[in-house]
């Protein structure tokens, strides 16, 4: 049977719904820097829609809103890959036999349903005027906590115990990093 690569918009569909599946069939095709163009573009429309926020009842200027897109983007691309190699050591620590780029990989690919989220409240946000950081932007890192379980369960071969505290911990640093950024 031929290997079919998936393509890029079903890898990132897969991901938000069905993580486990999606990672068995593509995350060995998928290239190293999409996924982390995932969560970089992600954050960015996370932290742009909170400068939007921020303008729309005038506690920013203009330039804040580029300014929090450029520090979202910054933030998926350096720190969450970060998080993913520390990740990666702990897994590596507790005997993990995945390479370090397959886990910063899938770690990054967990944020497609932030990436969806982040799209579809910029656009309200846009259209209809809307605030809407808390109504997507936190709604899609928190759908980011189910497929991140579920990916690091795969790539600790089905060990819970190890997965959910991980996922939750990096869950929870990453809503208390954007309310500092959001307060700044």
């Amino acid at each position: 049977m031929e290997n079919i690569k998936p393509s890029l918009v079903r890898t990132i569909f897969g991901m938000m719904i069905n993580p486990g599946g999606t990672l068995k069939n593509s995350l060995l095709t998928t290239r190293w820097y999409f996924s982390v163009a995932v969560s970089a573009v992600a954050f960015s429309l996370f932290f742009g829609q909170t400068g939007l926020d921020l303008y729309k009842t005038g506690q920013k200027g203009l330039e804040f809103v580029l300014l929090a897109s450029a520090i979202g983007l910054a933030y998926g691309l350096l720190v969450i890959p970060l998080i993913g190699f520390f990740i990666w050591t702990v897994l590596k620590l507790s005997k993990g036999e995945r390479k370090m780029r397959e886990t910063v990989s899938a770690f990054c690919l967990s944020y497609s349903g932030a990436l969806i989220y982040g799209t579809i409240g910029l656009g309200f946000s846009l259209a209809l005027g809307w605030k809407t950081s808390v109504a997507f932007g936190v709604t899609g890192v928190l759908w980011a906590i189910g497929p991140m379980i579920i990916t690091i369960r795969e790539l600790t071969s089905g060990r819970s115990a190890l997965s959910i505290p991980i996922a939750t911990t990096v869950g929870v640093a990453v809503l208390i990093s954007w309310s500092i950024f959001g307060n700044i």
